[in-house]
């Protein structure tokens, strides 16, 4: 991935060999388990913790109300252990 501090100055077609294999550019990583673009923008990590988050809580509430369901104090229980950490992970507070 291409970082610079220049504002739209710099060549994107650079290519970069290690032993004699030229690198494959992308256009993000994921770095500490939080997706960072080329410009250090988190949004694609957003969407994807979002996302993510919107299954488990979905699985959650298929749980609940099943017949035996799962009980209010261990819905908080997974969600303050499993989702909600999903969503604060990398948050500035």
């Amino acid at each position: 991935m291409l970082v610079s501090r220049r504002k739209g100055k710099e060549n994107k077609n650079i290519t970069v060999y290690l032993k004699n294999k030229p690198l494959v550019q992308v256009t993000q990583i994921k770095y500490f388990g939080i997706i960072l673009d080329h410009k250090f923008r988190v949004n694609e990590h957003i969407t994807y913790a979002a996302e993510k988050s919107a299954k488990l809580i979905y699985s959650l509430f298929k749980a609940a109300i099943l017949p035996w369901g799962i009980k209010y104090e261990a819905i908080a229980n997974i969600y303050k252990g499993v989702i909600l950490p999903l969503l604060i992970y990398g948050s500035p507070n």
